[in-house]
């Protein structure tokens, strides 16, 4: 059994993934949790780490014949090949993918929680005393403080702020 790239249409990973899987054949798409604020509300949102890709493990000898029904799935756009050959992908790679995607949902959860009193570290704003509000899509860290007797709404560097203890 081999590891092989599917290049979906736009949009629509959850689609091809959903019948592919109806079709019988082992898939994986990586996820990540993307933090998305909207009206002042922060919603965590799981999203595809590669936008438009993939995995699909066939047997290496059954490829060449599901090469038709792979590209004919709803939401597929086609099979990622060098000339006529699909391209393989070791299984160690999509080991790694699992294995960082699994430590990066498990350090999310243990990094700055929303409303916790944080420092930055450097920059314009150092030696500031910050509340951390949430991450944005760039995984900056969204602080509001008080400037001037008014409240402050600043994007920084995750690596340049540290908990206050």
């Amino acid at each position: 059994m081999s590891w092989f790239v599917i290049h979906t249409k736009p949009n629509q990973e959850k689609k091809a993934l959903l019948n592919l899987i109806n079709q019988a054949f082992s898939c994986y798409m990586p996820m990540y949790s993307k933090e998305i604020i909207r009206k002042n509300k922060i919603n965590i949102t799981p999203s595809p780490l590669f936008s438009r890709y993939l995995f699909i493990e066939v047997n290496d000898d059954s490829i060449q014949q599901n090469i038709g029904l792979i590209r004919s799935t709803l939401g597929v756009h086609q099979l990622l090949k060098i000339g006529e050959n699909p391209i393989k992908i070791g299984a160690e790679i999509i080991m790694e993918i699992k294995k960082a995607e699994k430590d990066r949902s498990e350090k999310i959860k243990s990094y700055f929680e929303q409303g916790e009193e944080v420092e930055i570290k450097a920059g314009p704003y150092k030696g500031i005393k910050a509340i951390f509000e949430c991450e944005d899509a760039d995984e900056r860290a969204i602080l509001f403080f008080e400037l001037m007797q008014k409240s402050t709404k600043i994007s920084v560097d995750k690596v340049n702020i540290k908990k206050i203890t």
